[in-house]
């Protein structure tokens, strides 16, 4: 066979450049190291579903002292001075993510102390006025109560809530068979709290008389011994003033539901959802009144004879009474708005957008929320269904019997390998169920709860009756993964497109977000091997 000359060419030509390509892929293979060890850099820390961001959240209560005002926004104290700004100082009652809103504060023996609504009550100390320390947080396990209110008679603070009333000074319990107190004052009779509308004796439990709010009127309104009182029915209010021997000495009946009465320099006031009403005290009787339109106040404070702090689910602001060389008469100023009341709430991957009759929010996830002139007249419906490898879950409907108030109060499970029911702590009431990366997070009037297959016990809180019978009927193991106390009740949870968490819409805690987070007491460490 005879060659070409291009076959002999090509020959040749290789014959000259294999040595070449031989050496270099020598010299290649030399630049690699031999010692390397293939590790597993992934990180094994454990994981848990945490609150990681916050914003919003009604102010709930406000004291102030020497033009300090001390104001409960969420779980957190507010410090601001003069016409209540930019705080100056914030102090967080616990943890984010396992405190409860600051809903009530009083000053005792020199320090601040507050409330977080039913679950500790937490003192302040206030040698520094303008930045309070920390310095004690009782849980509502040692109150043998769930705390809601705060009272002072004389020179004793007595706090009340969910299970009768505590003296702080000695720890002693009084009414332990109250569903829920308020309200302790100094009668003829003796000492005496609000228990539903029933005034009652401390020590033996008597029906004294009958209201919903009581507090001990000054000498200036001329009825000595006297108190201010509320009798709070289904459409409105009767608010009035008792003498000591707690009977009606005049009534006024305003519509609505009543959020707080402040008694204040001479005037007593009462806020509703959409207004507060003022009357002047003098001579045993309520004159001059006042009506203030105001959506979402919760509470109010004097700052001068004139000037008042007001606090609500609007946010904070400065309301003048009547006209003075500073400007006009009723008339609020220094307003800072805030996305406290939201009942409704659309989602779209990447912002969330929520409010109600007091305004409308955008929050960009892990943003700063900013107010928006767009409402929208729709809102998403919570899910009440989600579905899992493991299970499938829903909110229980209830009997829809109007004598036992049992819808939303029960998560039914139903998997391949049993069934079970679920409630949140404290008897709370469930809004929505969603799945997110195989888990069922929970949003309800205590938070949000994160639920997974597992072998623990079903519920976190073995004295709850409720999770106990839930228990036992039970045959699907459950883990409670994760509990995250935000101050509720939470209404939305909209699973993250980028998985391993939501962004959650609280009616009354503002919105935020929740994923899984690096434990940081975790020593796991990425692998080596």
């Amino acid at each position: 066979m005879h060659d070409s000359g291009e076959g002999t060419t090509f020959l040749l030509t290789m014959a000259r450049l294999l040595p070449a390509t031989l050496l270099a892929l020598s010299l290649l293979g030399g630049c690699f190291d031999n010692t390397y060890i293939k590790e597993d850099r992934s990180d094994r820390r454990l994981r848990i579903p945490r609150v990681t961001d916050h914003v919003g959240g009604s102010h709930d209560c406000v004291l102030v002292r020497d033009r300090v005002w001390y104001v409960g926004h969420g779980p957190k104290l507010l410090v601001l001075e003069g016409r209540g700004g930019k705080p100056a100082r914030t102090e967080n009652a616990g943890p984010r993510g396992e405190t409860g809103a600051v809903v009530d504060l009083r000053e005792w023996r020199g320090d601040l102390v507050g409330v977080v609504d039913g679950d500790a009550v937490v003192r302040w100390d206030l040698g520094v006025p303008r930045a309070p320390m920390l310095i004690d947080r009782v849980e509502s396990d040692a109150l043998g109560i769930r705390p809601r209110t705060l009272s002072m008679v004389g020179n004793e603070l007595f706090i009340a809530g969910d299970g009768g009333v505590v003296r702080a000074s000695d720890g002693i319990r009084f009414l332990s068979d109250a569903a829920v107190a308020r309200d302790v004052v100094a009668t003829s009779q003796g000492l005496a709290a609000v228990v539903g509308r029933r005034i009652r004796c401390l020590a033996d439990g008597r029906f004294l008389g009958a209201a919903s709010m009581l507090a001990t009127l000054p000498d200036e309104a001329g009825l000595k011994g006297g108190f201010a009182f509320v009798l709070q029915a289904t459409e409105g209010a009767t608010v009035g003033l008792m003498g000591s021997d707690l009977r009606e000495r005049v009534g006024h009946v305003i519509r609505g539901s009543v959020r707080a009465m402040r008694l204040s320099q001479d005037r007593l006031w009462v806020i509703t959802d959409t207004d507060m009403t003022s009357w002047s005290l003098r001579d045993g009787g309520l004159h001059d009144v006042e009506y203030v339109k105001i959506k979402g106040a919760r509470d109010l404070a004097p700052l001068t004879a004139n000037l008042f702090a007001v606090v609500g689910s609007f946010g904070r602001a400065v309301y003048r009474l009547h006209e003075d060389r500073d400007g006009a008469g009723d008339e609020f100023t220094d307003v800072q708005r805030e996305p406290g009341r939201l009942d409704q709430s659309v989602f779209d991957g990447r912002r969330v957008m929520a409010g109600s009759v007091e305004g409308f929010w955008l929050y960009p996830i892990r943003g700063k929320a900013t107010i928006s002139d767009r409402t929208t007249p729709l809102t998403q419906v919570p899910e009440r269904r989600a579905t899992v490898a493991w299970a499938t879950g829903r909110i229980d409907d209830g009997d829809g019997k109007e004598e036992t108030p049992d819808e939303s109060r029960v998560l039914i499970l139903e998997g391949a390998d049993g069934k079970a029911k679920w409630s949140p702590p404290n008897q709370g009431w469930i809004s929505t169920v969603v799945a997110v990366d195989g888990d069922l997070w929970v949003g309800h009037s205590e938070g949000i709860s994160v639920l997974r297959r597992g072998s623990m016990e079903l519920l976190a809180n073995d004295e709850d009756e409720t999770a106990k019978q839930n228990r036992k009927e039970s045959t699907l193991a459950i883990e409670v993964v994760a509990s995250m106390r935000i101050p509720g009740p939470v209404i939305w949870l909209y699973p993250l497109r980028t998985g391993g968490g939501v962004a959650w819409v609280s009616r009354f805690g503002g919105m935020g977000v929740a994923e899984l987070a690096v434990d940081e007491s975790s020593t796991a460490k990425p692998s080596t091997g």
